[in-house]
């Protein structure tokens, strides 16, 4: 299976994420926290001593994994993203094992729910769970463009892969470039996002976490006022911009910079997943005209509902009003957030282009009871590549469904009421913060039992992942 090529990428991960940790280290400088100081030096110089021996030590055994270790090596990578960021969590907060495990997967994952009230949170630590969320960000990118892509997981659209991935062959994966070509434009996001922030008036430390939470679609964001999530409007809507692109594909993304991106399946994924957006967002408009909070004016109200709709959609997971909660009707949420963002983008959710497929193969089924011997376009009946894509489409589909019913039925075993229960099942699979903060309003103060923040860690990496990953993982063979 490649155990020695698999320990290299758990090292590289460790590494990365020890170069992580001087944003945070700089922060506790600054800040004058000693402890945070001393855990963090000593945990960036523990990983990255770890890593450089782990990997000089197996370099020479490296080989050329299969398709089962290449699955295998992605579950790896991300616990050991995972373990990586659990340890600070004990050492600086003294959290439990449990807690801790919690909150470094909430953080990887980008679900962006913490056990500690954000008011309560020391510098060093919000920018830690913010820097986790921003290289889990990063990850999910990587993984997609070298594990989901390559092997068209779930069906995953793969034609434009080469606008970011650099490999020659199996033997030459060039991953130094691609990630380049990935973390890049990544970096350059967040900080232009950023620097806009700081221009509409955002204190620096702020828009720094703000800007890392946005592009990795993560929902922890520094504390506000009751009034609003940054008391400022063209914050907001800065935010609401970069949460859009954190959910869209970073190949549509390359493609428009390139040669405008017609024609391709990125293309017609992004623009119809923009106009879905778009379509909410008059939905919410209108509901805020109609349908006004009592005491709130029309624009605040608006305002309001556009971008609990648009941090709902993008599964970020952000409450823009925390007196109102999310403004969006329970049934609709459910809805939304289980489709999630588009293909190799940080969102959570089953992806847009996998609704795209299932509708189309729909529509053709319906077709063909009119027109029984027509040939249809991306038809299953004659084109063995698409029957293969609408399997593995719509397994994802059915796993995903399956996935979140059975973490419904534990949720609901371990005391939650049924609302609550489907609310944490839906927020944990598709990583949506405020969702699983509004079905446990105490989790900031402890309430929430051991099993319970077990079962939600469990669900988001597993969901992270992508289910069918996982399962090839384990059986060896292709979904």
């Amino acid at each position: 299976m490649g155990l020695p090529t698999i320990g290299i990428l758990s090292a590289g991960v460790f590494g990365v994420f020890a170069l992580s940790l001087v944003l945070p280290l700089f922060v506790a400088l600054v800040e004058g926290n000693w402890r945070a100081l001393e855990a963090i030096f000593l945990v960036a110089v523990g990983y990255g001593f770890l890593s450089a021996v782990t990997i000089l030590s197996l370099s020479r055994r490296a080989r050329t994994l299969n398709r089962a270790g290449v699955f295998m090596a992605a579950i790896t990578v991300w616990l050991s993203l995972i373990a990586a960021a659990v340890p600070l969590f004990i050492l600086v907060e003294g959290q439990q094992l449990v807690p801790a495990i919690f909150e470094a997967s909430s953080a990887a994952v980008t679900l962006g729910a913490t056990l500690r009230p954000p008011a309560d949170l020391s510098p060093s630590m919000t920018f830690y769970r913010a820097t986790v969320a921003w290289v889990g960000g990063l990850t999910t990118l990587t993984l997609a463009v070298y594990v989901l892509g390559p092997y068209r997981v779930g069906g995953i659209p793969n034609a434009n892969l080469r606008q970011v991935q650099h490999a020659r062959t199996e033997n030459d994966p060039r991953i130094f470039v691609t990630l380049q070509s990935i973390a890049a434009p990544y970096l350059a996001l967040t900080i232009t996002c950023a620097m806009l922030l700081i221009i509409v008036r955002v204190p620096a430390d702020d828009a720094i976490v703000v800007a890392m939470s946005m592009l990795s679609t993560n929902g922890f964001v520094p504390p506000g006022s009751t009034t609003s999530v940054l008391d400022n409007r063209l914050a907001e809507i800065v935010m609401m911009v970069f949460m859009l692109i954190g959910a869209t594909s970073i190949i549509w993304h390359r493609l428009l910079v390139a040669r405008g991106g017609e024609g391709s399946r990125e293309h017609h994924e992004g623009m119809r997943y923009l106009a879905a957006i778009g379509a909410l967002v008059v939905m919410a408009i209108l509901a805020a005209i109609f349908a006004p909070p009592l005491g709130r004016p029309g624009f605040e109200s608006a305002f309001n509902y556009v971008f609990d709709m648009i941090s709902i959609a993008t599964t970020t997971g952000i409450t823009h009003d925390l007196r109102l909660g999310v403004s969006i009707p329970f049934e609709a949420i459910l809805i939304i957030v289980f489709i999630g963002g588009c293909s190799y983008s940080t969102a959570g959710g089953i992806k847009a282009f996998r609704l795209l497929t299932m509708l189309k193969h729909v529509g053709n089924e319906l077709d063909r009871l009119v027109y029984p011997s027509a040939i249809l376009r991306d038809d299953v009946q004659y084109d063995t590549q698409q029957r293969i894509i609408a399997k593995s489409v719509w397994s994802t589909f059915f796993l995903g469904v399956l996935a979140v019913t059975i973490a419904l039925l534990i949720f609901a075993a371990q005391g939650h009421s049924l609302p609550s229960a489907m609310a944490l099942a839906a927020g944990a699979f598709s990583q949506v913060g405020n969702l699983v903060d509004s079905a446990v309003p105490g989790l900031s103060q402890g309430v929430a039992s051991d099993a319970t923040l077990l079962t939600i860690a469990a669900l988001a990496t597993i969901a992270r992942i992508e289910i069918l990953v996982v399962l090839a993982a384990i059986t060896g063979n292709r979904w």
